[in-house]
Formats: C-alpha cells, structure tokens, sequence
C-alpha cells in the first residue's frame, strides 16, 4: 500500500479528529480524550503545524494522525530543556499492521530533527516504540509528572548524546490538563 504523509490543513482538522476518535475505539489504556487534546494541543502557543502530520491513501482518505508538542525537562539548577512529545499516534483498525503507524513516526522524527529538537517522548508501548530506539526515560534520568509504569514512559534521542545534560521531570503542554 502506498501512504502519503502531508502535514494537517485546518480544513482537515475534523477529518483527523475521527481518526483518532475511531483508532482509540476500545482501547483499555486511554482516557478516550485523544481527539479532543489534538484540538487543545492547536490553540497552544506553543503550537507547530509542522509536527501536525496526517496520512492518507492514493485515493485520499485518512487513515492515520500524529502530532508532536513542545514540553520542557527541569533540571537543577537551571530551568526546562525544550523537548517533544509525540500523542497522540493513531491509525484506523483497518490499516493498522500495514507500516502507517510506522512511517508516521519516522516522518515526525524526521521533522523533529531537522528543527533541531534533541529528542521525543512518548508514554506508549515498549514493544512497539522500542523498534523505532525508544527506551525507558528513567535511562536519561527524566521522569513523568504522573505515576506511570517506567517501561512505558520513553524517550528517542535524535542525536546520540543528545539528553546527557537533560535530566528532572517532564513537562507536557498545559493543553494536555484536562479541566
């Protein structure tokens, strides 16, 4: 199948909502709250178009999302370290196991370095995210603003070396406080 990845146009910003919306349909691990925090996520300052990527068949149809966010790290003595988190990730049931998932990581990724961000986040599966080098955050020194399994909070170094001086507790966009 051929995917084409294209960065989200606000004419498309309901189509990708029903995307996340159906992808996370059933999933036990969620607050089902995926397709609102991509519209709060938008109205950020912090907001990036760029790192707002749909993917979509030869025909047309979206069948996959993905968006990257600005977040900090604290360290001592200094204050946060810019960072991105990638949330959420989501593929419609009929063209999962099919590489869009994957092709949109890569294309983020991708994306992520070339604006010079160091590395992602994700609070994800080990098993899926390990295949693209994600491991457990706690491994830079970084830990959630949440309790959460550590094996399921990772980081990507986009740059070998690029969290050495990183360290202290992520901070998400304040688009992911649910009110």
């Amino acid at each position: 199948m051929t995917i084409k990845l294209q960065t989200v146009l606000p004419s498309q910003y309901a189509a990708t909502a029903a995307v996340v919306e159906t992808a996370f349909t059933g999933i036990e691990y969620t607050d089902h709250e995926e397709h609102h925090l991509i519209g709060r996520l938008r109205k950020s300052p912090h907001y990036q178009p760029t790192f707002d990527v749909l993917a979509s068949t030869t025909a047309g149809e979206i069948i996959g999302f993905s968006m990257l966010s600005v977040a900090t790290v604290d360290q001592q003595p200094a204050t946060g370290r810019p960072l991105l988190v990638l949330a959420p990730l989501a593929v419609l049931p009929a063209f999962q196991g099919q590489g869009v998932g994957s092709a949109l990581v890569r294309e983020l990724e991708h994306r992520a370095h070339r604006a010079g961000y160091p590395a992602i986040s994700i609070l994800g599966d080990p098993a899926y995210y390990g295949r693209f080098g994600y491991q457990a955050a706690a491994d830079f020194n970084i830990t959630a603003p949440f309790e959460v399994l550590a094996e399921n909070f990772m980081c990507h170094e986009l740059e070998p070396h690029a969290l050495t001086h990183y360290h202290g507790k992520l901070h998400y966009d304040a688009a992911f406080e649910i009110n």
